[in-house]
């Protein structure tokens, strides 16, 4: 097993990689929409699922993975109803015709206390 790390995505506090990668399989830890450089969540529900994307890109891209090698995501929402449709429209954007398996669930209270991220992923990917 193999740890992935980029400075171009937000790190963990605590033990907790930004990926690993085991027999061309990559597997991202819970990855929220945090800027880089501050670690704030966007006011904006379309600015902070634009956000994960650019982190989930940046872990993939360090691993020599892309989203086409994306497979399946599991999303957690803190309003599935009001959040799910603009994460809908940068889904599309972002993966395009590319169509990975995936699950989306809520849960009122994720992340570190006082962030109030929307969003929450875990991805993974195929490197064959």
């Amino acid at each position: 097993m193999q740890v992935i790390h980029t400075d171009g995505a937000p790190s963990h506090t605590g033990p907790v990689p930004q990926a690993v990668e085991a027999g061309g399989w990559i597997y991202v830890s819970a990855l929220f929409g945090a800027d880089v450089l501050h670690h704030a969540i966007p006011e904006d529900a379309r600015a902070e699922a634009e956000q994960v994307f650019a982190n989930l890109q940046a872990i993939l891209a360090a691993a020599g993975a892309a989203l086409t090698d994306v497979v399946r995501v599991g999303i957690v929402m803190r309003d599935l109803q009001r959040d799910r449709p603009v994460f809908n429209q940068v889904w599309a954007e972002r993966f395009g015709d590319h169509r990975p398996a995936r699950s989306a669930i809520q849960a009122p209270d994720f992340g570190r206390k006082g962030e109030n991220a929307r969003f929450m992923i875990e991805v993974t990917a195929y490197r064959g």
